[in-house]
Formats: C-alpha cells, structure tokens, sequence
C-alpha cells in the first residue's frame, strides 16, 4: 500500500521505516484522520498524541500508519499545510522515518519529553512558538509548518 516505507514493531513500539533510499525532497504520502476538536482530543489520554493539530480548535485523529511517525528534533520528514509528509535530507534505506512535532503545535496544552538522543535534542516538545528561532526560520523555509501557525506568527 506503501511502496516507500512499513510500519515495523520494536520493543513494543512501533515505527515507520524507509524500504529504500528515498531522494530529499520526495513526497512520501497525505496525512488522514477523522476531524476531532480540542476538548476531544482531552479525551485520548496515552493517545492523544494521535492528535495532529491543524488548525486552533481543529484536528484529525490520525489513521494508521501515520499515527506510527515517530517524533525527532533533527527530522529527516516534514508535514506540509497541505498534509503532505516530505523528506527534508536523503534517507538510506531501513532509516526510521521521523519529523518534529512541534512544526504543528500551538495549543499550550501537550508536552512530551523527548530522548531522540540527537545533538541537538531539546528534551521536550512543545508547541512551535518554544523552538529556538533559527529553528523556526529553518522549518518555515522549508515549508513543514502548519497555516495556522504561520498566520498566528503573522499576526
């Protein structure tokens, strides 16, 4: 169903993996969900972070695999406003497939300790407004940030 990456189970978790080398740049599927609002979301306890947020009271609780896309504070993936989930560097083949959670956060609600144990791991995930600001420009530039971040930046 998926001719660039699995979902595969490792210690009890799952995540997704590339199944070949994938180009940067390459556009590897759109993001799906059914639409939840904020109170909803409350409701999810351990699975809230099933929750994509997508605009400030409106998100989609993700279908599978997507829900399966592990979160890194140096991704190789990112989600465009349009759903999209792209590769930001080339991946190798059986590399896990990851994106910063943050790029699609601004509720003030939900944290989650992070130990990706990359460089420059900033040991929680908190809504984009937290990211150092070179960050932000980086993920802007790239276009992985979510419309209604950038309008609130706007604003």
């Amino acid at each position: 169903m998926f001719p660039l990456f699995e979902v595969r189970e490792q210690n009890g978790e799952r995540k997704v993996n590339a199944l070949s080398t994938i180009e940067k740049g390459t556009e590897l599927c759109t993001f799906t969900g059914k639409p939840i609002d904020f109170k909803e979301t409350l409701k999810l306890g351990n699975k809230e972070s099933f929750a994509f947020q997508v605009d400030k009271d409106l998100y989609i609780y993700l279908d599978e695999p997507y829900r399966y896309f592990n979160h890194s504070c140096e991704p190789n993936c990112g989600i465009t406003s349009e759903l999209k989930m792209v590769t930001l560097k080339p991946i190798e083949k059986n590399e896990e497939l990851r994106w910063d959670y943050s790029t699609s956060m601004l509720e003030h609600h939900w944290t989650m300790k992070c130990n990706c144990k990359k460089e420059n791991c900033r040991k929680i995930v908190g809504d984009f407004t937290t990211l150092p600001e070179k960050l932000q420009e980086h993920y802007l530039k790239a276009g992985v940030v979510q419309k209604f971040i950038m309008n609130f930046l706007k604003k």
